[in-house]
């Protein structure tokens, strides 16, 4: 018997291809039978065209127009939504009208220059406040809330707002699609290589048969990935199926920024009902996302934002409501966390500055709020596993010497003062609701081969996080076999069945679940020397205790949660309003480790990124059209902009998780923003509702009256 702790570091599969350039790209991709496509792009933000004047075409070059498409062109993700190609009335600046192909990018550049589009100017709509087209809408009620609000002694209120965010992954999109003998093949860079599968029946109206989307080694994903690629990869495709040769279609940066989605820039509207002693008696929400030009994957983003309008906190009386409105802006769509970041930042931000009003201590105002096991959901489920949020709080604010650096950093007078900000976060893992099992159904297989080497077979991918290599630990812990005999290939939809997206932090809880109970099957009925092949679907493994109701929006949201605690401590020149990060703690829990050094990676790397949402990543759309649409003027974080990161975990196996794994990746995002404006609040003495909280924004409220 083998023995070795699951949560041991060890090396990555996919290590020595990358270390040695080996890894392929899709830009990487090469060969003299490719083709090019460069795609002719909306210059306005709404109007009817009323024409296209395209030049006598060259030989060896094709254009294609959105009537190409054989069935139906519409890009399907949740529903049949956006164009493939639009030249009829254009919704937003950088919507695709058309695809020109040639043997080189830049004879297509070139060709695509020297067409013209007149266009009709049409109505916009640029604010959601002025929108009057709601795309989806949801809420929920829980108690009684109105006769609570009648009787409260006082309601605070706050109107908290968040911006677009880019995904700034280092790979932009791109696809290579073959159109042979009534047979579509297209590779690239994805998370989630079902939709594009799906997608492409659906506009071509092929069979399973008859498609096959291959993934390949992808540069960050990060959410952009997931339902973007369906768009570029049916326009790839389409530009084979029109030209009948291999196009590759890859975007610059610019191109990527301006025409692909964003995180949601949010409104919320927060109203809390307090009683003399100022204590929380209900609250109201309203949350309103900006979808810009189409609905796209901005369901599921509204849905899961109202279900953690709560974040970890309990409140006995609330009525949610929540909406994605249109306009005539660039479409947003999944990013880390899946609209959880805008109403955690929003409800934990608003609970400190209720304790402010009061004239209490924010920390132990918003401990006395925080989640236990056994209390009521905000949609009235139940927490149920072990929540140890508080004792996270205890470790965090003591490994950051929080109270020490509060009171000293009270008495700072010269230019460059520190504050230090605490955040508190809860969130639900995986898909909401009974979304595994009523829509996902997702399968895995292993095969072992004859050689009694195991191979996973999965549609999860791999972008970075290394959740391949954790796939294979796995099953090797499982099987009691070495690490070296297991694999987990790249995702191909002609060998690997359907296991779901890679999105929400499933991955490791729900489809690791499946191979661990696949290895258990295949160990129990191992035959050395012989092929076999376990397939295992998902299935719930404990039942709700308020099942999910779909249409109140309320019941068991979640399987179970995710916690972490944030504190944030800066540095402010009170010259120039900038801020340096000087240390950063994150405490999480994740359930238990898979791997110590793939999930560290994982924490450091959201930590950052929540950082750069909170402080500096601003996007601004005037009339329609993205003024950083550049990596020199979208500012990121690099690592000069970041101090000390500091992370620990808690151990809380969870039951129906592969070795008590649960979700892990959206984590360390969410909670960061929080801890940021509450530490900039600590050193400033003002209140800030909105970010990022850039430099211009504090410079403006130290200039304000206390």
């Amino acid at each position: 018997m083998r023995s070795m702790s699951i949560s041991r570091p060890v090396k990555r599969k996919d290590f020595d291809e990358k270390i040695s350039g080996r890894a392929k790209f899709v830009d990487d991709y090469q060969s003299p039978d490719y083709y090019h496509a460069c795609i002719l792009r909306s210059e306005r933000p709404h109007a009817r065209i009323v024409s296209i004047n395209i030049p006598e075409i060259p030989e060896d070059t094709w254009v294609a127009r959105g009537r190409d498409v054989p069935v139906q062109n519409r890009v399907l993700v949740d529903i049949p939504d956006q164009f493939i190609l639009n030249d009829v009335e254009v919704e937003y600046v950088g919507e695709a009208i058309l695809i020109v192909v040639a043997k080189t990018k830049a004879k297509a550049r070139r060709f695509m220059e020297q067409i013209s589009v007149e266009y009709e100017d049409l109505p916009t709509c640029f604010d959601v406040t002025e929108s009057d087209t709601i795309l989806h809408d949801c809420r929920f009620v829980k108690g009684d809330p109105d006769k609570v609000f009648n009787e409260a002694h006082e309601v605070f209120e706050e109107v908290l707002t968040t911006g677009f965010q880019e995904h700034a992954y280092l790979e932009p999109q791109g696809i290579v699609a073959e159109y042979r003998d009534g047979y579509m093949t297209v590779c690239g860079a994805m998370q989630c290589p079902f939709y594009i599968h799906n997608a492409i029946k659906h506009a071509f109206g092929f069979d399973d048969d008859h498609v096959r989307v291959i993934q390949a080694t992808v540069g960050g994903g990060f959410g952009g990935k997931e339902d973007y690629p369906s768009v570029v990869g049916l326009q790839a495709a389409l530009a084979s199926y029109v030209s009948g040769k291999p196009v590759k279609l890859v975007f610059d940066r610019q191109e990527d920024i301006i025409s692909t989605t964003k995180r949601h820039a949010a409104r919320m509207i927060y109203k809390t009902a307090l009683d003399e002693e100022g204590n929380i008696l209900a609250m109201d929400v309203n949350v309103t996302l900006d979808g810009g030009a189409y609905l796209g994957i901005s369901t599921t983003v509204i849905e899961r934002s109202l279900v953690h309008c709560l974040g970890p906190y309990v409140v006995d009386h609330v009525r949610a409501y929540g909406c994605v409105k249109k306009t005539n802006q660039v479409v947003t769509g999944a990013f880390r966390g899946f609209g959880d970041p805008q109403t955690i930042f929003a409800v934990d931000t608003h609970l400190a500055h209720i304790a402010r009003h009061l004239g209490r201590d924010h920390v132990e105002y918003r401990r006395s709020y925080l989640a236990q096991q056994g209390d009521r959901t905000a949609t009235d489920g139940l927490y149920r596993d072990p929540v140890f949020i508080r004792e996270m709080a205890d470790k965090v604010l003591e490994q950051s010497d929080y109270y020490a650096k509060r009171e000293a950093y009270s008495k700072d007078t010269g230019r460059y003062r520190r504050g230090i900000g605490i955040g508190f976060l809860g969130r639900g893992c995986g898909f909401a609701g009974f979304a595994e099992r009523d829509f996902v159904k997702g399968v895995v297989r292993i095969r072992k081969h004859a050689d009694d080497t195991v191979e996973a077979l999965v549609s999860s991918t791999d972008m970075g996080q290394g959740i391949h290599t954790s796939f294979c630990k796995v099953i090797a812990e499982t099987l009691e076999i070495p690490l070296s005999q297991v694999s987990c290939p790249r995702p191909d939809t002609q060998r690997v069945p359907n296991s779901g997206p890679t999105n929400a932090s499933r991955s490791m809880q729900i489809v690791g679940r499946m191979l661990q109970r696949a290895a258990l099957r295949l160990k129990d009925e191992w035959i050395p020397g012989k092929e076999q092949v376990i397939e295992e679907h998902y299935r719930e493994e404990r039942d709700a205790v308020n099942p999910w109701n779909t249409k109140t929006f309320n019941g068991d949201g979640f399987a179970t949660y995710g916690w972490s605690t944030t504190v944030t401590e800066v540095e402010l020149d009170t010259v120039t309003s900038e801020v340096r990060l000087v240390n950063i703690w994150g405490v999480f829990d994740i359930g238990r480790i898979i791997d110590r050094n793939l999930v560290e990676g994982q924490m450091h790397g959201g930590l950052v990124q929540g950082y750069g949402y909170a402080s500096m990543e601003k996007m601004e759309i005037e009339n329609g059209v993205i003024m950083q649409d550049r990596l020199n003027n979208y500012i990121i974080p690099t690592a000069y902009d970041i101090g000390g990161i500091h992370v620990d975990f808690v151990d809380n196996p969870y039951e129906a998780g592969p070795f008590g794994a649960k979700g892990a990746a959206e984590l360390p995002f969410c909670g960061v923003a929080s801890s940021y404006v509450n530490a900039v609040e600590n050193v400033t003495q003002r209140v800030y509702l909105s970010i990022p909280l850039t430099p211009e924004k504090i410079f403006e409220s130290l200039q304000e009256e206390v």
